[in-house]
């Protein structure tokens, strides 16, 4: 069911509540397209400027009260391997109690969503490559602290034509 304006409006609302510092994206896209959107002035953070987002939507992890980040798996049977070597439950994760997911609808996907403790700053994103092929990312700012950013829901993702949705058991308003 595709999300109408005012539950938009409501869901904008809620994410800049939230802390949640927001990016627009153009329609057709996962990139923001504004520039200076990764510096800290390039953020909207509260309700007078959401009416800059007129299309898809994108959360600027290093900017959001606290820091956000993620878990941005692009190969789960891969990650879930790769990690397990490391002695962590990939799977566990995902079915936590309080886990959020993002979901894009892409098959063999996966998006954890979490907050930074208050005391800890932006933490560079980490990528683990396979040969010439990404399997997972560890999503926050760039290696100058610029934020990097993940779409929201319901922004619609533009090779699948279908909206990003919440999952997971856990909140995004209670990451």
């Amino acid at each position: 069911m595709k999300t109408s304006p005012d539950q938009m409006e409501k869901l904008l609302r809620s994410y800049v509540e939230s802390g949640f510092a927001l990016v627009p994206i153009p329609r057709g896209s996962k990139a923001p397209n504004t520039k200076g959107w990764n510096k800290p002035e390039g953020a909207i953070k509260t309700e007078i400027m959401l009416h800059r987002i007129t299309a898809n939507v994108g959360l600027a992890h290093a900017y959001s009260t606290p820091v956000t980040c993620t878990i941005d798996i692009d190969d789960l049977v891969r990650a879930t391997g790769m990690v397990l070597e490391h002695g962590i439950n990939l799977t566990a994760l995902l079915e936590a109690d309080d886990a959020v997911q993002i979901i894009s609808g892409k098959a063999n996907r996966a998006k954890l969503l979490y907050r930074l403790p208050q005391n800890v700053l932006p933490l560079s994103t980490v990528q683990k490559e396979e040969g010439s092929v990404m399997v997972f990312e560890l999503r926050c700012a760039t290696k100058d602290g610029a934020t990097v950013q993940d779409v929201l829901p319901p922004s619609v993702h533009p090779e699948m034509g279908c909206e990003y949705a919440w999952g997971g058991k856990g909140d995004y308003r209670e990451l």
